[in-house]
Order: structure tokens, then sequence, then C-alpha cells
């Protein structure tokens, strides 16, 4: 709710709302020599109301040309780079800020607009303080929209949006990794146990996260050990089986699910990968044609690859005391890699300047890593790479130009084979 476009900017209305009201009680308590010490507003009554009517109409106009120009940026986003970019638009609290900042000064000025007597002309009649305060918010309103203007300008730029995925691939990794460990923990496959009891969907949806803590600490204290049977990002329906328990189930095991109508970033690695490598497969569609841009979630993506040289996938194993209490599926190394490239390759084979920039892009992962299952599951994705690249390119020069990017990645693997310290970053030299 609260990355929603709707929560913000009701909440600065009613602020601003309550804001005219104290506003107003408190000029009306203020004895006659106060208010004479306050900045009178010269224009009387039927000036103030002028006024105040003059901000309430055109800031209210304001607002909807804000409104319409962040819809326009968010069907520009969802035509060129996928309907699941959008979330990053809508989640955005600049956006929601300014159109609450509009709202609130709109809905301050009608308020304060009420308390001004009509038929009146006597000084003491006008809210001085409150004609003041609505010409503030709107000075600021005014420096809200310019640079309003000018966010919404660079937010449906590219590579503002590549970025912004990219930070969130990069926190989606940082929660589900293990600072200090150079290797993935192996994967553990459910035990067949005898003797457990089903727990079933509540209700049909994408599994968006698992309160890990709040299971195992319900596990601990019914004596039991739960087994799931689906992960985040998974779409699960009304009454399948989602976990095991042993030796039975145990109530509100379903609480700590959060299952929604669209997949999150929150705990589901692919999906904030996905993100990225839809934005690329888009840019290779003969309609668009725009080889940079994939060229740029390339580098971006192995950014994400690189951040993990000092950081392990988890097995989803939990315990509490030296006991198992959760076992729950995690994605691996070699489905996270696939989910990078697949798609990229298999739309850019036909771009030579893509396919070399992938080989890249896993020669610089390959000199990092350690761990040689990792650099096992690189391998295979710079030889398929390389193989359909050749495949789809007939120039003699492109095809060198792989066959130098290809063998590159090859000797970076053997070197890191015969270094001393494995630990070591192996520098690699990329430019010719």
């Amino acid at each position: 709710m609260l990355h929603s476009l709707w929560f913000l900017p009701s909440l600065m209305v009613v602020l601003f709302v309550l804001l005219a009201v104290l506003t107003i009680r408190l000029e009306g308590l203020m004895p006659q020599s106060g208010r004479n010490q306050l900045i009178t507003f010269p224009g009387g009554v039927e000036g103030a109301r002028s006024l105040l009517s003059a901000i309430a109409s055109s800031l209210f106009g304001v607002a909807g040309t804000v409104f319409t120009i962040t819809i326009t940026a968010l069907s520009i986003a969802s035509g060129q780079m996928g309907p699941r970019l959008m979330e990053s638009f809508t989640r955005d609290w600049r956006n929601s800020v300014s159109l609450g900042m509009f709202l609130g000064t709109v809905s301050y000025t009608f308020t304060i607009l009420r308390s001004v007597p009509i038929g009146q002309s006597q000084p003491e009649s006008v809210p001085h303080l409150g004609v003041h305060l609505a010409l503030l918010f709107t000075f600021i309103s005014i420096i809200v929209l310019i640079y309003f203007i000018h966010h919404v300008a660079t937010s449906i730029n590219v590579g503002y949006v590549i970025r912004s995925v990219h930070d969130d691939l990069h926190r989606t990794l940082t929660t589900q990794t293990v600072q200090g460990q150079r290797h993935d923990q192996q994967h553990l496959l459910p035990p067949e146990w005898t003797g457990q009891d089903i727990v079933s969907a509540p209700r049909s949806g994408y599994l968006q996260s698992v309160d890990t803590d709040a299971l195992v600490h319900l596990a601990v204290s019914h004596g039991a050990t739960v087994c799931l049977l689906v992960r985040p990002g998974d779409f699960v329906m009304k009454g399948i089986p989602v976990a095991w328990v042993t030796p039975r189930a145990c109530k509100g095991i379903t609480r700590t699910m959060t299952i929604g109508r669209s997949r999150t970033t929150n705990q589901d690695i692919e999906y904030a990968a996905r993100k990225l490598v839809e934005v690329a497969s888009r840019a290779l569609s003969p309609g668009t044609n725009d080889p940079y841009t994939a060229m740029t979630v390339l580098d971006h993506l192995g950014d994400a690859l690189v951040s993990l040289q000092e950081r392990g996938l988890i097995n989803g194993q939990f315990e509490h005391e030296g006991q198992v209490r959760l076992i729950m599926p995690q994605p691996g190394f070699s489905g996270m890699v696939e989910t990078m490239f697949n798609m990229i390759r298999q739309y850019g084979r036909t771009h030579p300047a893509v396919m070399i920039r992938m080989l890249e892009v896993l020669t610089r992962a390959a000199a990092v890593l350690v761990d040689p299952d990792r650099r096992s599951v690189l391998q295979t994705h710079a030889d398929l790479v390389y193989t359909e690249a050749l495949e789809h390119t007939e120039a003699q020069h492109d095809r060198d130009a792989l066959q130098r990017r290809y063998q590159r990645f090859v000797d970076v693997c053997h070197d890191r084979r015969k270094l001393t310290d494995p630990a070591r970053p192996l520098p690699v030299q990329i430019h010719e």
C-alpha cells in the first residue's frame, strides 16, 4: 500500500485539510493585538476570496495535467519496455508526492476559502495567516511542478529504467544470499517423510514472499518440521498442496505466506532478472531493433553476477538449535544464469555486437567467481553463445571477433585454475 500511487496523495490531502482547520482555529484564538503583528493581507475580504479561488482553480487544473503526464509516461514505459516495469513507476514516491502537493494545496485553499465570510469587509474577517500559507504552498507547488517535469522526462529514459530495475535486482540478491560465502550452499532434496500432513493453498495467486522467521517459530512451538513445495514467484492454485508438515499440521502456516495478483522482487531473484531481460528482448525485436539497449542490459546483468563473488545462494534449509525446522525451495545459480541470458541469446543470435558483449560479460564474471561449479555454468552458456553466434554470422570479420572473445573466456577459465590464491580476482583485458 505504501508503494501505491494513491496512498501518499490521499494522506497529504488529509494532512493539508487538518493544517487548514488548525490554522483557522489558531487565528481565531489569537487576540486582536496578536493578529496585528501578523503580515496582513492588503486586499480585503473580496481580494482574499478572489486570490484563494484563483489558486484553487489553477492548481486543480495543474493536478489534472500532472496526472495526465504520469499516465502518459506509464503508457510509454509499458509499450516500449514492458508492462511489468510499470511497478517501478507506480511505486516512485516522487510521483506520488508531486501529485499530493498539488491536491493538498487545492484542498487547503478550499478549506481556508470556506472560512472567508461573504458580504463582510472588515479586515479582521480575513484569515491572514491562512492566505499567506496558501501563497507559500502555491510557490512550493510551482517548484514541485518544475521538478516533476524534469523527473518524468528522466524516468522514461531507458537508461534510467534499466538502472532502477538493476537496483531492484541487487537488493533482492543482497537479501537472498549470504555474505562472506564464495560457494553456494548445496541444495537439499525434500525428505521422504511418512505420516506427514498436507497444507493446501487458501487462494490462487503468485507467492510473493514467505516469512521464514515466523514459520520457523511456528514449527518450533508445535514441534514440527515444514517442507514447502513452492517458492516466491510460483503461481499457486487454490486447494493445491503447498507444504508438507510432520508429524502433524499446525494452524497458521498459510498466514506466513503472502499471495498476491502479481510477482514482486521482494524475495524473487528470477523475477528481478526477468524484468531486465524483458527490456533487452523488446529492444531486439524487429520493430525496435535497438541492440545498444540490449548491450546495456547485459552490462547490468554482469554486474549482478560479479556482486556474487563474496555472496552465496542459500539452500533453503532453516534450523533452530541444530534441528531442521523448515525446508524451502530456492533458485540455484544455474537457473539464475539461464534466466539472465537464455532469452537474450535467442533473440540476439543475429546481432554479432550483442553476442560479443555477452561473451565479454561472461568473461568478466568468470574472472572473479571462485566456485568452479559456477564457472562451469558460465562455460556452458559461453559455448551456447559462441555456437549460435557463428551459425548466424556470415561476415568473416565478425566471426573472427567472436572467436577472439570466446578464446579469451576459455583462457580466463584456464588461468583461474592455475592461480595459487583462488580468491584473488583475475585481471582481464577486454579492449583490443
